[in-house]
């Protein structure tokens, strides 16, 4: 029962990294369209990429903290839950379509969380 308590941490650090992919992702969409030394100077220029940096900053400070208090051995499987919260941001804000076997995908994993927790 004393894992449960720690259910918070590792649902803040994977929105955390999910969302610092999401505007990875979004800043590299802003410049797709150029090339070489522009595509870099541009996504230099991209706030999203900087609001994902700062993003995987504090999902680091999470997990340092989650992996600090707990063994690494039960900490790494139930960060599985980053991939569930990944699909769902990307499907909400992205729009991108997830297809039925990334569903079963989610599933399974969260079958495994459950286990391991």
């Amino acid at each position: 029962m004393w894992l449960m308590n720690w259910i918070p941490w590792f649902v803040l650090s994977a929105i955390f990294e999910s969302y610092g992919q999401v505007l990875f992702k979004k800043a590299a969409l802003s410049t797709q369209h150029l090339s070489g030394y522009h595509y870099f100077r541009g996504l230099a220029k991209s706030h999203y990429l900087y609001l994902g940096i700062a993003l995987y900053i504090g999902e680091m400070a999470v997990w340092l903290y989650i992996i600090s208090n707990l063994p690494l051995s039960i900490a790494f499987p139930l960060s599985g839950l980053q991939e569930m919260i990944l699909v769902l941001f990307v499907a909400a804000t992205l729009k991108e379509k997830i297809v039925p076997l990334a569903w079963l995908g989610i599933v399974l994993i969260a079958i495994g969380v459950s286990l391991v927790s």
